[in-house]
């Protein structure tokens, strides 16, 4: 029997808050049927009971998005389809341009190149600074920090995965993996976890080409706070 898991932690915040607004939703229009018409109707109770029934089955569907591993392969889950790739035919698993319908999104996706097929974006998605913000319900927006351990544990478990003559060393940065280094990247102590956030999503623009390396070094210093 193949067991499959998510080798990553999982960020449950979107996925309850969608739980609790549905049913909320639900008993909402529950209590003012009621004090309409002193009781509920029985077609209203079936409006009510289908309402809540398809919040459960979307709430369960949505848990399960993200992507599994098993020694067969890796599984791609998003709302309304699952693609299994076995791992013979997985190239690669790197970051890409998140895409809806051909359009960029503006932010990075975890992505499965493989030998036999169109690469297979996962729900997976990097949301920068904008995740608290933003009810994502056919996606797993990450923060950037998450997004990036969720990236480096999957490339492992890729490397693990091929013939032992055939493994790499593991990269310490898979995001970064094969790009130049920011310029003026010295070694300071910790920043806050926000500035942690700018900071990233200020590379990640960098990286894209977005910015040139003047500005990003003089937006770098701003963050820091360098004088």
């Amino acid at each position: 029997m193949t067991v499959w898991r998510r080798p990553y932690a999982l960020d449950l915040t979107t996925a309850g808050f969608m739980v609790v607004a549905g049913l909320a939703v639900g008993f909402f229009v529950l209590i003012v049927f009621g004090f309409r018409s002193g009781r509920l109707l029985e077609g209203e109770a079936v409006v009510l009971g289908v309402w809540n029934a398809g919040v459960l089955a979307v709430a369960v569907r949505r848990a399960m998005l993200g992507v599994w591993v098993s020694p067969v392969g890796v599984r791609a889950r998003s709302l309304l389809r699952t693609t299994t790739v076995p791992w013979a035919s997985v190239v690669e698993i790197h970051s890409g341009t998140a895409s809806i319908a051909g359009l960029d999104m503006g932010r990075d996706a975890i992505v499965i190149e493989r030998i036999d097929g169109e690469p297979v974006q996962t729900p997976i998605q990097s949301g920068a600074i904008v995740r608290p913000f933003r009810l994502e319900l056919t996606r797993l927006v990450t923060w950037p920090e998450h997004y990036d351990e969720i990236l480096a544990n999957l490339r492992e478990c890729h490397r693990n995965a091929r013939p032992a003559e055939q493994r790499g060393p593991a990269s310490p940065d898979p995001v970064r993996a094969g790009r130049p280094d920011p310029p003026e990247q010295v070694r300071r102590p910790a920043p806050s976890a926000a500035q942690r956030r700018d900071i990233h999503a200020l590379t990640r623009q960098y990286e894209r080409g977005v910015l040139t390396d003047a500005e990003y070094a003089a937006e770098l210093a701003r963050l820091r706070g360098d004088g």
